[in-house]
């Protein structure tokens, strides 16, 4: 399985960063991809779960706004890198994002950190060293 997690992730990486680079237009990408797949999602929940949906939305749409604009700001300046600097690159560094998550999991959340977790971030974090300076 996590192989195969592997090789979506490096699929949608691949079509994403030839994507951008066909488009010419890094922001009208981003914006387009979040339009395109958000409104089946948002169609779906209004369908399959409208008082849920209706509920939630009125009780947490601020966090919802400022979640869309982390997540929005956070893909479209991955894909402005991908016209700058390599792919394979930009992939690599992205997914050291494993580093804070594992940071935040550990002093904001107070989660456990186990070795294993410790080890892996740090294996992440190598990758992405040896791909920048090889």
């Amino acid at each position: 399985m996590a192989l195969l997690n592997a090789l979506v992730i490096a699929a949608y990486t691949l079509v994403d960063g030839l994507g951008v680079r066909q488009s010419g237009a890094p922001a009208a990408y981003t914006l387009w991809m979040f339009l395109l797949s958000g409104i089946p999602l948002a169609l779906w929940a209004c369908i399959a779960r409208r008082s849920s949906f209706a509920l939630y939305l009125s009780r947490h749409w601020q966090i919802g706004i400022a979640g869309g604009i982390g997540a929005t700001s956070s893909y479209g300046l991955a894909l402005w890198a991908m016209t700058v600097a390599p792919i394979a690159v930009v992939a690599a560094l992205r997914e050291t994002s494993i580093l804070f998550a594992t940071l935040i999991a550990g002093i904001v959340l107070r989660e456990q950190v186990g070795r294993w977790r410790v080890i892996s971030a740090c294996i992440i974090a190598g990758g992405a060293a040896v791909l920048r300076l090889g």
